[in-house]
């Protein structure tokens, strides 16, 4: 994996920007700092570490993961998108397949479906 933060992806940014469709406790705080935020890759599944850079307040969140997306590989096996926030702050985006096998198509906006906790 690439030890370096760089620029999102227009594929990763389309991620976050989707994932933060969803209404929910401190979800405009964190939209303002995807234009701030860096990316590394830190497993081959597309797992992103995240980090803001200056600029943005932190967002008020109830919940470490405030919002999950879902859609499914080739295989027809669920991925699961998780957006992690610490300290107010983007940090991760988590991708995981269901059963743990390879992802054959990674996840894209247009195909997420959006949850969010209720409780």
């Amino acid at each position: 994996m690439n030890s370096d933060f760089r620029s999102l992806r227009a594929s990763e940014k389309k991620l976050l920007e989707k994932l933060l469709e969803s209404a929910f406790p401190g979800h405009e705080e964190l939209r303002r700092q995807v234009e701030f935020t860096e990316a590394q890759e830190i497993y081959a599944d597309g797992t992103l570490a995240l980090r803001v850079n200056s600029g943005p307040a932190p967002a008020k969140v109830r919940w470490r993961v405030p919002v999950e997306g879902m859609c499914p590989d080739e295989d027809g096996i669920m991925i699961h998108v998780l957006l992690h926030v610490v300290n107010g702050m983007l940090d991760e985006l988590e991708i995981v397949k269901e059963d743990g096998s390879a992802i054959v198509r990674g996840p894209t906006a247009d195909l997420l479906v959006l949850v969010t906790p209720t409780t």
